[in-house]
């Protein structure tokens, strides 16, 4: 994949987490289940960030 192509699919999943964070933060959802997975996205969120500021390379 080029870099571009690849910037753009981290930027694509980067909304999508974004998105999915938001909607599990606003559920009904137990608070256990709102914090454990919001923890999840959280740092999924954080290592598409911190691949994006590299340039999105592979290596």
């Amino acid at each position: 994949m080029t870099a571009s192509r690849t910037n753009t699919t981290l930027a694509v999943l980067l909304a999508v987490l974004a998105c999915v964070e938001v909607v599990l933060l606003t559920s009904d959802a137990s608070d256990g289940v709102r914090y454990g997975v919001g923890a999840a996205l959280a740092v999924a969120i954080l290592v598409v960030v911190g691949r994006l500021a590299k340039g999105g390379s592979s290596d």
